[in-house]
């Protein structure tokens, strides 16, 4: 095959899903644990939705279906997301980066100008039909996704490096902050500074970032009057477990009252006015409470499902961009699982951070389908790659691929310093040209196609016919 044929294969560095290979081979390439764990927490979701909202929408709504019916309508919106953007190539997401952020700026600063009043926070925009600072998170990743792509080499420079990415999450966590909503400001601050530090920030930096964090925090906690509250009820869980809170009591109570096989869906008495947002904030307490210790441990599990597939595909993502995407996604599901199931059990004060998938919220379901579906772009063109590559006949890794399937990483995400943080393959099985066992030959994505003298890392040897495309900042 010449070049021209090869180029035609693989263009502009990866493969432009719905362009490149067949429908069969697109399918094959989605990662179909990672999506059946999404539609599981999405059903789950939904269940939890009727049960914990049947009673609060006939009292405020005078129907019990109002409040599950529009829950209904935007997982579908979601879903039909999910599916679309994981169609599209997701490089066109870094292509657009940078309108991706201006228009999340445009959105917070809107909702601070023209926002909904209730209480005194204006986080949501059209009667509460929109809360920007949901996007905002998938504007972030996106946007630090490129940023660490394309900077990669100068992430350990404190001037064109930590200021920079510390200037660009500053402005949008402010923006936040100013609603006030301290617990998605919370979620954002924590995606940034792992993928900062996944893309190769040293410790020394790490630790300046929390240091700052945690200082602006407690600024904060004594500025923002709804959060001076809730650290003083954690405080008093600890202090004075007779004067708890009403609302950590009652969380409390509905976590242990399912024993270990629970009261059955729909059959926790606490829901019925005496817990609190028991459909959001509260969901997990519930779920306890009506599916008991193992519904627990099984939501939990599905949430590791996700985890571990959403890290697989950012290990065998084809550039460094899906591979930041990747992780930012799943940093930002998992903390706030994390977060919300620490403030239930009163190991931290209330956040107010929803569950992901399960509590109710039409911004923050759409939002996570959407960024999920991107994830499956990755997954998919990471595969689609590994097949065109392979029916180029180009020399891949060995100890490689099994039954189409990547096994082994070789070339990684690195910092300003080459320390690695994150592994990614894009290896095949090459069409009769794999090289013997044991060697460690790399193929890494980007927009030329070089064969014959250049170098690939192999324990104590040189490879004798190395392939390496080079891509716009995205060397390895």
């Amino acid at each position: 095959m010449g070049k021209g044929s090869m180029m035609r294969t693989v263009q502009r560095g990866r493969p432009a899903i719905g362009r490149s290979g067949s429908p069969a081979a697109a399918r094959r390439g989605a990662d179909w644990i990672f999506i059946g764990a999404v539609l599981l927490l999405t059903g789950l979701g939904l269940v939890m939705a009727y049960s914990t909202t049947f009673f609060w929408s006939q009292v405020k709504e005078g129907s019990p279906l109002t409040i599950f019916s529009k829950q209904l309508l935007y997982a579908g919106i979601g879903l039909i997301g999910f599916v679309g953007f994981s169609w599209l190539d997701y490089g066109l997401f870094r292509r657009f980066a940078v309108w991706i952020m201006a228009g999340c700026l445009v959105m917070l600063v809107g909702v601070i100008l023209f926002g909904d009043d209730v209480f005194g926070a204006r986080r949501t925009l059209l009667n509460g039909s929109v809360q920007p600072s949901e996007p905002a998170k998938l504007s972030v990743i996106i946007y630090a996704a490129a940023w660490l792509a394309s900077r990669r080499d100068q992430v350990q420079s404190v001037s064109n490096g930590l200021i920079p990415f510390g200037v660009i999450v500053g402005v949008v966590s402010f923006l936040i902050v100013v609603q006030p909503d301290l617990s998605t400001t919370a979620v954002i601050v924590i995606v940034a500074m792992a993928m900062f530090f996944m893309a190769g920030a040293s410790w020394k930096q790490l630790g300046l970032v929390v240091l700052i964090a945690a200082s602006a925090f407690l600024v904060l906690i004594t500025v923002v009057p709804h959060a001076t509250i809730r650290v003083n009820e954690f405080i008093k869980v600890w202090r004075a477990p007779n004067e708890m809170d009403y609302h950590i009591r009652q969380t409390l109570i509905t976590l242990g009252g399912g024993g270990l096989f629970g009261n059955g869906i729909g059959a926790s008495g606490q829901k019925f006015g005496y817990l609190p947002t028991p459909h959001t904030d509260s969901v997990m307490a519930v779920l306890g409470d009506e599916m008991g210790l193992l519904g627990l441990v099984m939501t939990l599990a599905l949430f590791l499902v996700f985890a571990w597939r959403g890290l697989h595909i950012a290990h065998t993502a084809d550039t460094a961009f899906g591979s930041f995407i990747a992780i930012g996604v799943v940093i930002w599901v998992i903390g706030q699982m994390l977060l919300n199931v620490m403030a239930i059990m009163a190991m931290i004060p209330f956040t107010g951070v929803p569950v992901p998938f399960l509590s109710v919220g039409g911004s923050s379901l759409v939002s996570l389908l959407i960024a999920c579906g991107v994830v499956i772009s990755v997954a998919r063109g990471s595969r689609i790659l590994r097949e065109d590559g392979a029916q180029a006949g180009l020399p891949v890794a060995a100890g490689h691929a099994k039954g189409g399937r990547a096994v082994r990483a070789s070339s990684t995400i690195r910092g300003g310093h080459g320390r690695a943080r994150f592994a990614r393959a894009h290896r095949a099985q090459g069409a009769g040209s794999a090289p013997e066992a044991g060697s460690a030959d790399t193929i890494i994505v980007g927009r030329d196609v070089r064969a014959g003298s250049a170098l690939r890392r192999r324990v104590g040897q040189r490879s004798p016919s190395p392939v390496r495309w080079r891509g716009k900042g995205d060397g390895a």
